[in-house]
């Protein structure tokens, strides 16, 4: 009897575990989204485009939350996060390249004697 009470003490604190979206999660998602835009992904296409895709996740997400549709909210959490990641990846990106060539360009004109 005490074996059956804990297998259902147990089953039932580790399903209402995973019945919530942490707000851990959510706050994660919010950041890399901020993250993002701070980096000047609205600068670059690409990039803006993925904040855009993030932001859609998340409000899909906030929507699964208050539909109760836990597995959902975290999945479309999950896809927030990669695509915000991936629009900080390409704004540095950018960002780095811009800096090369501009580097290019003073080696260029270092060699050439020009200012």
């Amino acid at each position: 009897m005490r074996s059956l009470i804990a297998v259902s003490l147990f089953a039932f604190a580790f399903g209402c575990g995973n019945a919530e979206v942490p707000a851990q999660e959510l706050a994660q998602t919010e950041a890399s989204i901020r993250a993002a835009e701070e980096v000047g992904a609205a600068g670059h296409p690409e990039a803006a485009l993925h904040v855009k895709m993030a932001r859609d996740q998340l409000k899909s997400a906030e929507k699964y939350i208050d539909d109760d549709e836990t597995e959902l909210a975290k999945e479309a959490l999950y896809r927030a996060s990669l695509d915000a990641e991936l629009a900080v990846a390409l704004s540095r990106e950018n960002q780095t390249r811009v800096e090369a060539l501009n580097m290019q360009q003073k080696a260029a004109s270092l060699r050439t004697g020009a200012p």
